[in-house]
């Protein structure tokens, strides 16, 4: 009888390890979905108007936000001086005072991105020169660079909407897995949108900002 009952318990061992298999290869499984789903998105550090927000390679602080009917772009600085260019849009402009500085390398920053309360997310206006705004200079550490990031928005669009502020890649820095990006809630709540729009004014000019 003993010799009989043997093959049993190997049986009952051999499904116990085939079922501890199966549970490991569905743990390493759901790590591997983990890791392409989720791994690959930013780090994003989070703050509000006023506030200095670091995230791993830059820091970044908005510190005023306007509205406007028109954009007066003028000339680059540096450049030949000439005749300004006015930019207009069926909507809002609104302009976003940044200021922005290196933790690491010198850094350039991308096109910033306004993200509104109803998901949508507007790209910064390509009306306006780059090199009047913040994605123009290189932002370096110790040294803070002041300059707008510039959207055209729908008025209704305005209340709860933040910017997400993030640098360039491939500027000499090494490229992270889950790149870095800032949030900034720009205190819009939907008084406070109506007073901006309201107010906003006729030509807002960027030229010669620093």
């Amino acid at each position: 009888m003993t010799a009989r009952k043997a093959p049993g318990r190997w049986r009952r061992l051999g499904g116990l390890l085939t079922g501890a298999a199966l549970a490991a290869a569905a743990v390493a499984a759901q790590s591997f979905a983990f890791s392409r789903d989720d791994h690959g998105g930013p780090l994003t550090w989070t703050g509000g108007l006023g506030e200095t927000v670091t995230a791993s390679r830059i820091s970044v602080r908005a510190e005023g936000v306007h509205a406007a009917r028109a954009i007066e772009t003028g000339t680059s600085p540096g450049t030949s001086s000439g005749t300004g260019q006015r930019a207009t849009t069926k909507g809002i402009f609104l302009v976003v005072d940044l200021a922005a500085t290196s933790t690491r390398v010198p850094q350039r920053i991308a096109p910033p991105v306004l993200l509104t309360e109803s998901g949508r997310r507007y790209a910064a206006t390509d009306k306006v020169n780059g090199d009047l705004t913040i994605t123009g200079p290189f932002v370096q550490w110790g040294w803070w660079v002041r300059k707008p990031a510039v959207f055209e928005v729908p008025p209704a669009e305005l209340a709860g909407a933040r910017i997400v502020v993030h640098p360039q890649e491939g500027n000499g820095a090494l490229i992270e897995p889950s790149a870095p990006e800032v949030e900034i809630d720009l205190g819009l709540d939907e008084a406070a949108a109506a007073r901006l729009v309201s107010t906003a004014k006729a030509v807002h000019t960027l030229a010669g900002k620093q």
